[in-house]
């Protein structure tokens, strides 16, 4: 093909169990403009004059390279932590001091110690990103709505921010949003609430953040977090159910679950993360479990979230989603085996992953 016919290609182109019995356990265990100016006549001639010569000149030129787009691999290895080591798929590495919660980012590992500093490590080293600071009694209770996850520190199933509650002073909780990938703090804005008040970090989208002021949060599929906060501007407001959905992740988003409550099943879904979401295993099933009826899918593909368990495996009444680690696959955790199972929506089945230490730390749910 001639360069004449490429450029004319390209010019083509570019036009179960009791729903109060599981509240219980639940709370036992969370992203030039070309302006195009008009060409005047003498400019087109020149262009047309100059393709000539680029065309004329084809065996004396070398093309050059094209620039590829980075690409970014999302999937997150099997991790959990046991004391100061943290096993990151294959790796193992060392905190500082023991960790007490874990969080995952596209770009690397988030843990916040017992001291009260947080931490991030891309695969080597920890490297210092924030600290605690001096949280209330109350704002320390581990106590949370049915479906939440406790803790200080949220991050999502994509992506590579991270935000945590930071009390510069007692009792008076700031919003921190950090990227993992760039290492730069992005947000830091303080929270106008009741000093010592309840306030649990909920989520942090790409225009707000979301908390709980009470673990007896309203309730539906998932629950509600009452307040947010605008990053650009630190401007606070009460959260509705429809400005809540308006927020959140849509139908077809991946990594996340769709949720119905309908007779029959079906639409209207509710879209959540899934991570703190309980499962039971029986009967060589494994299903999510909340009020019925209960209709739960995949965000992306709407496949039915339900999996063939381990052949024999034996029948778990509390079973907490952990971890997606890409797309198609996603971590459980058994109690009180402590297994870890990996289950895949491409195929159905879970099988055994791993058995924890007792005292292991995993990602979100504790």
């Amino acid at each position: 093909m001639s360069d004449l016919d490429t450029l004319r290609g390209l010019g083509d182109q570019i036009v179960p169990p009791p729903f109060d019995d599981l509240r219980e356990t639940a709370r036992r265990r969370d992203r030039r403009t070309t302006a195009a100016a008009a060409l005047s006549t003498v400019a087109v001639i020149a262009a047309v004059a100059w393709a000539s010569v680029l065309i004329s000149s084809d065996e004396e030129r070398s093309q050059d390279p094209v620039q590829q787009p980075d690409v970014v691999d999302t999937t997150r290895p099997l991790t959990y932590a046991e004391g100061t080591t943290v096993h990151y798929g294959d790796q193992s590495l060392t905190a500082p001091t023991a960790v007490a919660e874990l969080d995952l980012t596209d770009a690397g590992i988030v843990v916040r110690t017992e001291d009260g500093r947080i931490w991030f490590a891309d695969g080597s080293e920890f490297e210092q990103i924030g600290t605690l600071g001096q949280p209330s009694a109350t704002q320390q209770r581990s106590d949370y709505p049915y479906g939440a996850t406790w803790g200080y520190v949220v991050s999502g199933n994509t992506g590579s921010r991270v935000a945590w509650f930071e009390f510069p002073q007692p009792g008076r909780p700031s919003l921190v949003v950090f990227d993992t990938r760039t290492g730069a703090e992005v947000v830091r804005q303080a929270l106008d609430v009741e000093p010592g008040s309840y306030a649990l970090l909920a989520s942090v989208t790409d225009r707000y953040g979301y908390w709980y002021d009470d673990p007896e949060t309203v309730e539906d599929l998932a629950p509600l977090p009452l307040h947010r906060i605008l990053l650009s501007t630190g401007e606070q407001s009460n959260v509705t159910p429809e400005v809540y959905a308006a927020d959140s992740p849509s139908a077809g988003t991946p990594r996340t679950m769709m949720l119905s409550n309908a007779e029959g099943g079906g639409p209207p879904f509710q879209v959540a993360d899934g991570i703190g979401w309980q499962f039971s295993v029986g009967g060589g099933r494994v299903e999510p479990q909340g009020s019925q009826p209960l209709d739960a899918r995949d965000g992306a593909t709407s496949k039915r979230f339900v999996f063939d368990a381990p052949a024999g495996y034996p029948r778990t009444l509390i079973t907490w989603l952990t971890q997606w680690l890409d797309d198609e696959r996603v971590l459980l955790v058994t109690e009180p085996q402590r297994d870890l199972l990996e289950c895949s929506l491409a195929t159905r089945a879970c099988v055994v992953a791993l058995t924890l230490p007792k005292r292991a730390v995993l990602p979100d749910v504790g």
